[in-house]
C-alpha cells in the first residue's frame, strides 16, 4: 500500500511539474523598424526538466496599420535556463518551422506554414526572464526578408508613461473645502499631490499641464509642460515633477525638508491609484530625455533647469539629501540645462555606479526629478511670466556593445566597438578563458564560445543589453589556433549559476552523479565542486 501511495505521489508531482504556465501581457511587434499595433497575447511556458523549457505562442497575428497579418503558432523547445535568485533567464537561438494557427478567422491565411512548405527554416532568437508571476521576453524572427522584433511585457526596465501620453487629475482640498486640481502625468507627480506640513501652501498652484508641443520625430501626441509659480503670496517656487512624491515642510526654499522622495513601504496612492514610487529591475547606463526650456524673469545667477535620477534599494531616499545615504546604487544628474532659444534638445546623462559601489545596494527603485531651476527658490518672480520646462519621451538606456576585447591578454588590433568581425592569427590552443570581453553595459549579458573551423578557430561573443532589447554579435576568425577545454561561457554582472560542466568539459544540467564539477557563475568566476 505504501509503495502504491508513493508511486501515486510521484505521478502527481510529475504531472504538476509538466503543467504549462500561461503568461498574459501586452505584445509589441516591430517589422523592419515599423511598429505594429500592440495587442494582448498569451505565451505558455512548460518546464521539461533536463530537456529545458518549451515556449508556445499560439495564433501569432501582427496588425500593421490595422490590417491583420496572420503568422501562425510558434513553438520553441529545449530552451536553456539560468537561475539567478528570483529571476530565471531563458535563452535560445534556433531555426524552426512555424505551424498553422487554429483560429478559424484566419484559416488558410497563415504565412508560417506557407513559407515552411518551401523547406526554409526560420531563424528565431529569444531572451526572456521569468520573475514571479511575470514573463518578459524579446524575440527576434527573421522571416522572409522581414526582421520581426517581438517584445512581450515590460520587465520593469523602463519608467511607466515616460512618453507622457497619459494623464490623471490630481486634486487638493484646501481651506473652506475649496478644491484645486491639475493634470499630472500617470506615474509622475507634482505639487497638487504633495505631502508635508506645508503642503497647503504649495498645492493650490498649478504646475503641470498637458501639452501638444511634442519633440521632433515622435509618434506621440502629448508632452508635459511644467511651470514655476508663486507661493505664500511672494515666494518664487520652481515647477517640479517626480516619479516619487513631493514634500513641503520647510519654511525656506533651501530647507531639505522640501524634497522629492520615494519609499517602497509607503502605501499611499495618487489620483490614478498608482504608488508614489517607480520600481526598477535593470541597471541602465544612462537616462535620455527631450526638453524645451525658457526662463520667465531671467535669473542670470543660475539660468538652468535640472534633471536628477537616483537608483536605490527602495528604502527611504530624498532629493535633495538631508544626510549621507548608503542605499544608493547609482546617480545621473544634469543641473545645467540651458534654454537654447526654447528649442527642443535631446539630453543623455550617464549613470555613475562607481562612486556608490561600496554601498553594495541592490537595485529596486528609481527616483527621477525634473525642475525648472537647479537651485531652489530662484524661479521667475512673475506669476504671469513663469519659467517653463516641456518634457517628452524620457527613456532609460541600456548599452549592448563591447568596451574592450583581448585575446590571451593582448588587445585585439584595430578593435572598435562598432566593428563586429576580426581576422587574426595565432598559434596553440585557445579557450574561452583566453578571451577577455568587457561590455560597455553595466548589466549586459555576455556569452563567449570557441569552436574549431577549417584552419583555425572561430570565437563568437554575444552581448545582450540588460533590458534584453538589443543584441550585438562579435566574431573572431583566428587562423592557426586550436580549441581546448570548456568552449562556452555565459557571464552577466549578477551572481548565480550560468553553467555546470563535468570534468571532461561537457555541459550538464545538474550535479546528480558523483564526481568533480566545474561551475561557471553568472559573474564569470569558476568554482570547482566535488560531489560525493
Amino acid at each position: 500500500m505504501k509503495k502504491i501511495f508513493t508511486s501515486l505521489l510521484t505521478m502527481v508531482a510529475f504531472a504538476v511539474s509538466a503543467m504549462a504556465t500561461d503568461y498574459k501581457d501586452i505584445m509589441t511587434v516591430t517589422v523592419n523598424g515599423v511598429q505594429a499595433t500592440p495587442t494582448e497575447n498569451t505565451i505558455s511556458i512548460e518546464d521539461k526538466g533536463e530537456n529545458g523549457y518549451t515556449l508556445s505562442l499560439k495564433n501569432f497575428v501582427m496588425y500593421m496599420e490595422g490590417e491583420p497579418m496572420p503568422v501562425g503558432t510558434i513553438v520553441l523547445e529545449n530552451v536553456g535556463a539560468t537561475a539567478n535568485g528570483e529571476v530565471t533567464t531563458l535563452k535560445t537561438n534556433q531555426e524552426i518551422t512555424i505551424a498553422e494557427g487554429d483560429d478559424p478567422n484566419f484559416a488558410g491565411q497563415w504565412l508560417g506554414p506557407i513559407l515552411s512548405a518551401t523547406g526554409e527554416l526560420i531563424p528565431v532568437n529569444l531572451v526572456g526572464e521569468i520573475r514571479g508571476d511575470k514573463f518578459y521576453t524579446v524575440i527576434n524572427i527573421y522571416f522572409s526578408e522581414m526582421n520581426i522584433k517581438v517584445v512581450f511585457g515590460n520587465g520593469g526596465y523602463q519608467i511607466t508613461n515616460s512618453d507622457f501620453e497619459l494623464f490623471h487629475k490630481a486634486t487638493y482640498t484646501g481651506a473652506f473645502n475649496k478644491k484645486y486640481e491639475s493634470d499630472e502625468p500617470n506615474a509622475w507627480h507634482s505639487f497638487m499631490s504633495s505631502t508635508g506640513s506645508l503642503a497647503s501652501a504649495v498645492s493650490s498652484n498649478t504646475h503641470t499641464y498637458i501639452s501638444d508641443d511634442v519633440r521632433p520625430g515622435t509618434t506621440g501626441k502629448k508632452s508635459v509642460k511644467v511651470v514655476s509659480g508663486i507661493v505664500l503670496g511672494f515666494q518664487p517656487a520652481n515647477g517640479t515633477i517626480t516619479t516619487g512624491r513631493l514634500k513641503a515642510a520647510g519654511l525656506t526654499a533651501t530647507d531639505t525638508k522640501n524634497n522629492s522622495f520615494l519609499d517602497l513601504t509607503n502605501k499611499d496612492v495618487d489620483g490614478n491609484g498608482d504608488p508614489f514610487y517607480t520600481l526598477l529591475n535593470g541597471q541602465p547606463d544612462a537616462i535620455k530625455v527631450w526638453v524645451k526650456y525658457q526662463q520667465g524673469e531671467v535669473n542670470e545667477t543660475y539660468p538652468y533647469a535640472t534633471i536628477s535620477a537616483t537608483i536605490t534599494d527602495g528604502t527611504y531616499y530624498q532629493d535633495p539629501e538631508d544626510k549621507t545615504y548608503t542605499n544608493i546604487v547609482a546617480k545621473a544628474k544634469n543641473d545645467k540645462i540651458e534654454s537654447k532659444g526654447f528649442e527642443w534638445q535631446e539630453l543623455t546623462i550617464p549613470f555613475d555606479y562607481a562612486s556608490f559601489a561600496t554601498n553594495n545596494a541592490e537595485t529596486k527603485a528609481i527616483l527621477v526629478t525634473m525642475s525648472t531651476n537647479a537651485q531652489p527658490g530662484v524661479a521667475s518672480s512673475s506669476a504671469n511670466n513663469p519659467d517653463v520646462l516641456i518634457i517628452d519621451d524620457l527613456s532609460l538606456v541600456y548599452n549592448s556593445q563591447l568596451a574592450s576585447l583581448k585575446v590571451k591578454g593582448a588587445d585585439v588590433e584595430g578593435f572598435n566597438k562598432d566593428e563586429f568581425n576580426y581576422d587574426l592569427t595565432a598559434e596553440g590552443a585557445i579557450s574561452v578563458d583566453d578571451i577577455e570581453a568587457v561590455s560597455d553595459g553595466q548589466g549586459a549579458y555576455v556569452t563567449k564560445s570557441v569552436e574549431d573551423v577549417d584552419g583555425g578557430v572561430k570565437v563568437t561573443i554575444t552581448v545582450t543589453s540588460n533590458d534584453l532589447q538589443t543584441t550585438n554579435v562579435y566574431t573572431l576568425n583566428i587562423t592557426g589556433a586550436t580549441t581546448t577545454g570548456i568552449n562556452k561561457i555565459e557571464t552577466t554582472t549578477g551572481k548565480g549559476t550560468a553553467a555546470i560542466y563535468n570534468v571532461n568539459g561537457q555541459r550538464v544540467n545538474n550535479m546528480s552523479q558523483k564526481g568533480l564539477y566545474i561551475i561557471r557563475q553568472a559573474d564569470g568566476k569558476t568554482v570547482k565542486v566535488l560531489k560525493k
